[in-house]
């Protein structure tokens, strides 16, 4: 069984038709992929700024309940900032099969961009959209934090304080 991208024992010259279709399918679904990923992005931030909401309009009458939908929040951060990282895997490995592909074309478009953008090292080129992605995630981690131990601090302080 062959593990490499191309069937030796196929990909002949006049088989590149064949090729250049199944490349321009291959790049429409890494597409969709991002897409996905979008999606995914706007469903976690929806749910973050909803949690992060009902903290706000209930901090004197929670109790204890703060901690519960902060530890809800917080676990929803987690799950967001691995699901990035699952689909920045994903999308690295069809760019390595893209550029794979693109050897056997005429033209490798997105080898080529990758490296006028320095392969992501040089942050004045380009910087990756999924490494300011994982910052998002841990915003709202850092937030759940916040938000749960000023509450706790402003009840602990208005039980304690005389009333007046």
């Amino acid at each position: 069984m062959s593990t490499g991208l191309l069937n030796e024992n196929i990909c002949k010259e006049d088989s590149k038709p064949i090729l250049f279709e199944q490349y321009k399918l291959y790049v429409e679904l890494t597409d969709r992929i991002g897409q996905r990923r979008a999606t995914a992005n706007s469903f976690f931030i929806t749910v973050n700024v909803a949690l992060l909401t009902v903290l706000s309009w209930f901090q004197k009458d929670f109790g204890l309940f703060i901690w519960v939908v902060a530890a809800v929040g917080i676990l929803f951060s987690i799950f967001w900032y691995f699901t990035i990282k699952s689909y920045r895997q994903l999308s690295s490995g069809r760019f390595k099969v893209i550029n794979q592909i693109e050897k056997q074309l005429p033209v490798n478009l997105f080898s080529y961009e990758w490296a006028i953008l320095e392969h992501g090292k040089n942050r004045n080129v380009y910087w990756p959209l999924s490494k300011i992605e994982m910052t998002c995630p841990i915003i709202f981690l850092f937030l759940y934090i916040a938000v749960s131990v000023v509450i706790t601090v402003y009840n602990l302080n208005t039980d304690i304080l005389p009333s007046r």
